[in-house]
């Protein structure tokens, strides 16, 4: 017995042997394509379009479109038609202009994909392969023979692929301005190590100069140290090698080394600089990894203070629920909009030229973001171009851990 008929059948009268041309394929036909994950149909034309009638249409129709056989009809077809994308030039996007050129013979093969909103309300992406039945006697087409294939999951995997392209293009991208810029990094203060170097190696000099060398030398050695510990760090967090490693932290005494390290930079800079710790007890121990929180902090302050010329820089932490929350604010010159979507990412630098103000590789941000997600927290902030950014992370409240 063959599939349900549309009703649409009952209200169209047809030449008998127009109807017969169509009758050509029975159940092994149907069962065959559906076999192939395929939803068989024809389609008799009608005076317009989406006035004529479907018949054989295969059972799968309930599964890709949530209506029997019956149901479907070409006119509630055409309704839930979104977009059209022809897969050969010869085939028109408008469905009129398309159903006149199959019926002229211009279209021997129609074949496009089509996003379809069904009357479920579910988007689906099909493709329409078909051709046309043609009357002996006129020699025009008189409907289509053809074949609905659900290509949703298809559709959705080329999406994916594309995103991820993208994604890949980026950060090729990102990487190459990073070399470039990782290049300018590492010759400055080489140039300065092997400049003063050899300055303190020329008679002459008097101790007053020697000594300020040996601070260049220092600096430009603890500068390029940085650099390539960040380096072989961002390496280890791509390659998912960083472990943790956690013992007990006095978070109060940690804050006390982090603002003791940067409070020359902020003096220098003529800023004022401050930290919160508003835990009353005399200790406040933790379980964590304290290297990874440690740098993490300093990263944060390294570019608060680094963008900051005036005004002040503040860090704390205060308790909220089961999360310790930490907080770094400076009145620097903020991030600008463009940036704020990229600016966690690696190699991404708001100012990327080799020319750029501000010495970094740029991968401060990332390291500590990685380094806070490994904790078991998130970052996020808020900036304003011109009136600073306020940072802000958590990591899980394991106080009690210790009794």
């Amino acid at each position: 017995m063959r599939p349900e008929t549309s009703p649409d059948y009952l209200n169209n009268r047809f030449a008998k042997e127009v109807e017969e041309q169509f009758n050509i394929s029975g159940d092994i036909f149907c069962q065959a394509i559906e076999n192939a994950d395929g939803v068989p149909y024809q389609l008799i034309f009608g005076t317009g379009i989406g006035e004529g009638y479907f018949l054989n249409v295969g059972y799968g129709i309930k599964q890709l479109f949530g209506l029997t056989p019956g149901e479907f009809t070409e006119k509630l077809f055409q309704q839930m038609i979104e977009v059209i994308i022809p897969l050969n030039e010869d085939i028109p996007h408008d469905p009129v202009e398309s159903r006149e050129k199959i019926i002229s013979g211009e279209i021997q093969k129609y074949k496009a994909e089509i996003l379809v909103t069904t009357p479920g309300g579910e988007k689906k992406w099909i493709r329409d392969s078909s051709i046309p039945v043609i009357d002996d006697k006129t020699g025009k087409a008189t409907g289509l023979l053809g074949i609905f294939f659900d290509i949703s999951e298809h559709k959705q995997t080329l999406l994916q692929l594309e995103k991820a392209m993208e994604r890949a293009t980026e950060s090729d991208r990102l990487k190459t301005s990073f070399l470039n810029n990782l290049s300018h990094e590492i010759r400055t203060p080489l140039n300065a190590i092997v400049g003063f170097s050899t300055l303190l190696g020329e008679p002459g000099q008097v101790p007053g100069s020697r000594m300020e060398f040996m601070d260049i030398i220092t600096h430009s050695s603890d500068h390029l140290l940085e650099i390539v510990d960040d380096v072989v760090e961002i390496s280890k967090i791509e390659a998912k090698i960083v472990r943790l490693i956690k013992k007990e932290v006095n978070l109060n005494q940690m804050l006390q080394r982090v603002y003791d390290r940067f409070k020359p930079a902020a003096d220098e800079k003529n800023i004022l600089f401050r930290y919160d710790a508003p835990m009353k007890e005399k200790e406040i121990i933790i379980t964590t990894d304290g290297y990874k929180l440690f740098q993490s902090l300093t990263n944060l302050l390294s570019n608060a203070i680094k963008f900051t010329f005036e005004g002040k820089v503040e860090f704390g932490y205060s308790i909220k629920e089961d999360k310790i929350e930490f907080y770094v604010s400076d009145t620097g010159i903020g991030i600008g909009m463009e940036h704020q979507p990229n600016i966690l990412k690696p190699f991404y630098q708001a100012e990327s030229s080799s020319t750029k103000r501000y010495e970094g590789t740029g991968l401060g941000l990332s390291i500590a973001k990685a380094y806070i997600e490994l904790l078991g927290g998130k970052i996020w902030f808020n900036s304003e171009p011109g009136e600073g950014s306020v940072f802000c992370f958590n990591i899980p409240d394991t106080r009690q851990m210790n009794g």
